[in-house]
């Protein structure tokens, strides 16, 4: 990059050149590891057939989590809420400033000039006197050459009023000397109050105060999408959780698995040293063993990587992305088969919904949005009123005191109007306004529609995931039953290797299925929940007790 400077008469400004040439980076990960890199044929001696451990018994800290300490970590902790909480807390500074507009201001000044001033020509004039002398002569004024000093002292209060009108009081202390060829002295005193009040347009408590209410159905609208985002944080925060929950199960799974194969292994190994079964099923042994690996290390990577998105949520101290620490699920699954009114969910939905509820503040805001257009295609038409006192003494004191006799008084009244010839920019903003709040009813027509499908497609889903678990239910059953035949089958003899794996696969499956299906089923209770605007309640932790000013970022909660 190359700059150079270049000068104006006016101003200066710096010219740059840049020349900048987008270079892709390579990353060698080899440099990167922590050890000498191993070819696959050397690796392949890592792997040993052995019986796999719990990850929880063998792990440096295991952080034991309910369901109910999940959502009060999550409140405490987590830094989406963080963002989120500031936003109330923006939105009342925007109500504090815009109920500001009515404090009253002080003001006030003062000035002195000197002037040292040249004799000077002044107008020509003519006299009316009763003086036969002076009478019809025209004479030119002549300013002397004279030096002149003065002082202003200008303090009053402004107050603006709700009905769109000013008070205002202002009291000015004035000193004119004149210092040569002579010295004189004046000093005037005088008090003025005065009052301005629009008549149409900007006029009434409703047109001047509507900045406030919309402040405040805006910092309420608010509160409603803080309540909204930390309900979907803990709903994630709970769907996280049962995903753990899952990759937990599914992890015994495959090493049940792994085990059983290993067990089958050995099993084999015996029979085959007895000459009870010949060699080449210790070969199907080992490949049952070999195929039943790949799903034990994908599994062991999958709870990891839901672990540390619940790690993420939680942002618990101690308990960081790259800590060692295993997080147990201690809430069983809600397995209960629920019968629920689906007209009656979908009606409290309604009631209870967010962003219905934020659509309603929006729509008083747009009332009150029509109203301030309305008001504002009005012609303008103000009314003006002043009275004042003054007195001229010799001195602050005394032209303070003569001016209180209110011998010298101004009183003053004026109206004035501004019509506008077309007026067709004010009365585009009130036809928008109009527009604006028969979408936004519109859009909660819809919106009441969507959240009634929402609420229907998730009892759906619920009831499914229930056929799902009971179905999987049968077949792990089923399976076992069948396995354990399989192996009495093949330990007589009339049963080879294979057959057994096949069928402990089948095992395998059905329990993965079981478990998908039960954290489905535990999903679609979160989202019948959410669908709702509410909560799972059955975990203990009622959020409506909690008031989020105790938290530390402190969030205002609305209900």
């Amino acid at each position: 990059m190359t700059c150079s400077l270049r000068w104006t008469s006016s101003v200066n400004f710096r010219i740059c050149n840049w020349n900048v040439t987008p270079v892709i980076r390579r990353t060698d990960l080899r440099s990167l590891s922590t050890a000498p890199p191993r070819a696959l044929a050397d690796d392949l001696d890592t792997v040993k057939q052995r019986r796999t451990a719990d990850p929880a018994a063998t792990a440096p800290d295991v952080l034991a989590l309910s369901v109910a300490e999940l959502r009060l970590e999550t409140l405490w902790n987590n830094l989406d809420l963080d963002v989120v909480f500031i936003d109330p807390i923006l939105a009342q500074t925007l109500v504090n400033e815009e109920a500001a507009k009515f404090d009253a201001t002080l003001f006030g000044g003062i000035a002195y000039k000197r002037q040292n001033l040249p004799r000077l020509d002044s107008d020509l004039v003519g006299f009316t006197s009763a003086e036969e002398a002076l009478d019809k002569k025209v004479v030119k004024l002549t300013k002397l050459e004279q030096t002149t000093e003065a002082l202003s002292i200008d303090i009053g209060v402004e107050v603006p009023l709700p009905t769109g009108g000013k008070l205002k009081l202002r009291s000015a202390f004035d000193e004119a000397n004149k210092l040569s060829p002579q010295r004189f002295e004046q000093y005037v005193s005088g008090a003025k109050f005065s009052f301005s009040q629009p008549l149409m347009r900007g006029a009434g408590e409703a047109a001047n105060t509507a900045s406030i209410r919309l402040a405040r159905l805006s910092a309420q609208a608010v509160n409603v999408t803080t309540k909204l985002n930390t309900i979907r944080v803990l709903a994630g925060a709970e769907k996280a959780y049962w995903r753990v929950y899952g990759s937990q199960r599914m992890l015994d799974v495959r090493t049940q698995q792994y085990n059983l194969a290993f067990d089958n292994l050995e099993l084999v190994r015996t029979r085959a040293a007895q000459g009870l079964s010949p060699t080449i099923e210790i070969i199907r042994a080992e490949v049952g063993v070999a195929n039943r690996l790949e799903g034990l290390i994908v599994a062991e990577t999958n709870l990891r990587i839901q672990q540390r998105e619940l790690k993420r949520i939680l942002n618990m101290d101690g308990v960081s992305l790259g800590s060692h620490t295993v997080v147990n699920t201690t809430s069983p699954p809600n397995l209960l088969r629920l019968a629920l009114d689906r007209d009656r969910l979908a009606d409290a939905a309604l009631d209870n919904r967010m962003e219905l509820l934020e659509l309603e503040l929006k729509l008083a805001a747009d009332a009150l949005e029509l109203d301030l257009a309305r008001n504002q295609a009005l012609p303008l038409f103000v009314l003006d009123f002043g009275y004042g006192i003054l007195d001229r003494q010799g001195s602050f004191g005394t032209a303070w005191r003569g001016m209180w006799d209110f011998d010298n008084t101004e009183v003053s009244i004026g109206l004035r109007g501004e019509i506008p010839v077309t007026n067709d920019a004010r009365e585009a903003r009130l036809r928008r306004a109009v527009l604006a709040r028969v979408q936004r009813m519109a859009t909660r027509a819809q919106r009441e529609l969507a959240i009634r499908q929402e609420v229907y497609n998730a009892l759906d889903m619920l009831d499914q995931n229930w056929q799902r678990i009971l179905a999987a239910r049968q077949n792990v059953t089923v399976s076992g039953v069948n396995y354990e035949a399989e192996l009495k089958q093949f330990e007589e003899g009339l049963r080879t290797m294979r057959e057994v794996l096949e069928v402990l696969t089948q095992l395998g499956e059905a329990q993965v299925r079981e478990i998908k299906a039960i954290v489905a089923y535990q999903i679609a209770q979160i989202d019948i929940a959410f669908a709702t605007g509410t909560l799972l309640g059955y975990a203990g932790l009622d959020l409506s007790s909690i008031h989020l000013l105790d938290r530390p970022s402190e969030a205002n909660w609305v209900r």
